[in-house]
């Protein structure tokens, strides 16, 4: 889906209150119609004590507490996408206030938790999630101001652990920036997605742009996105020594200490490498794919993905020099 490409930034000031008065729109458009109070998921169950990957989500501006509509569908669908893993989910636990100041004590919460489970759960990788000022939330405690609030950041050992970053309607964009321009730290692991026509990221017009991200497809490929970041890299967790080990003697003087035997350092396994089900026109807004007359081809193998559609999906895989398609991730 294009991005729409947004004016030069505005000043400081200006440009906060140009934010809050487009949130404040587009909440009274959500109270009015009731799109996010019915569809409010229930806060996410407790999670077990590891996982393989957890998911932190911050719901949107109104929404009741939990996941919210955006956030249990994209928990849902990466949770498929990683069957052969276990998958846990924590909903930041936020007020999610209209003035969008609370979006910093949201970036708290949300370092916090993590910063906690990282400690308890060595080998545990962690996506992060949110909507509209969830998306807020996000950028602060990755440390990108916003002018809006401040709050903690995610402290730079943990950095590591955070395996991918996905975004919607992320106010951010009202500057003209993603989490990829602003942070380059987690720029690889990043994906802001702004439906065409969305005000609160992409300066258009449409408020129901910015509830469309439910049914247009996005979640999914946000989390088929998500999922092939997981399965890409890993963090490698040190083992610890045994308790208990003896301490080896000392030799006694005079007798011959033994040369050390050398042992070949294997060479390291290479890393996996990325891939990605989404549409072609998706591949083509993220530089996967070029379009040519229409239609998609890979970046770098030139392999033909098929007509640039929402509809029409394809598989590719990362190479040294770009993509190829593959059957499936």
């Amino acid at each position: 889906m294009h991005q729409l490409t947004p004016p030069a930034a505005p000043s400081r000031p200006r440009a906060a209150r140009r934010l809050r008065r487009t949130l404040a729109a587009a909440l009274a458009l959500v109270a009015t119609s009731g799109a996010l109070s019915t569809l409010a998921a229930p806060t996410a169950a407790a999670a077990p004590a590891c996982s393989d990957v957890e998911v932190l989500f911050a719901r949107g501006t109104g929404e009741a507490p939990g996941l919210g509509v955006l956030g249990t569908p994209f928990v849902r669908s990466l949770t498929s996408a990683l069957s052969d893993r276990t998958v846990t989910s924590y909903a930041v636990d936020y007020a999610a206030e209209s003035s969008q100041r609370s979006a910093g004590p949201g970036a708290t919460n949300l370092t916090n938790h993590l910063t906690a489970t990282a400690a308890a759960c060595p080998g545990t990788r962690f996506v992060l999630g949110g909507y509209s000022q969830g998306a807020t939330v996000v950028d602060i405690a990755l440390g990108i101001r916003t002018g809006t609030t401040t709050g903690t950041a995610i402290p730079a050992a943990l950095e590591p652990r955070v395996a991918a970053i996905v975004v919607f309607g992320n106010p951010l964009g009202i500057s003209g920036r993603t989490i990829a321009t602003a942070s380059p730290t987690y720029a690889a692991r990043a994906r802001d997605f702004c439906a065409t026509g969305d005000p609160v990221c992409g300066g258009g017009s449409s408020f129901a742009a910015h509830l469309a991200y439910r049914t247009n497809g996005n979640v999914t490929e946000g989390a088929e996105l998500a999922a092939a970041l997981v399965r890409s890299t890993t963090v490698p967790v040190p083992t610890p020594t045994a308790p208990g080990t003896p301490t080896p003697s000392p030799t006694a003087p005079g007798t011959p200490t033994p040369a050390p035997t050398t042992v070949p350092t294997p060479a390291p396994s290479p890393t996996a490498a990325a891939c990605v089900r989404a549409s072609t026109r998706a591949h083509v807004d993220a530089g996967r794919a070029e379009r040519r007359l229409g239609v998609a081809y890979a970046v770098g193998s030139g392999d033909r993905l098929g007509r640039v559609s929402s509809f029409v999906r394809a598989s590719v895989q990362q190479t040294g020099d770009g993509w190829e398609r593959v059957l499936s991730c």
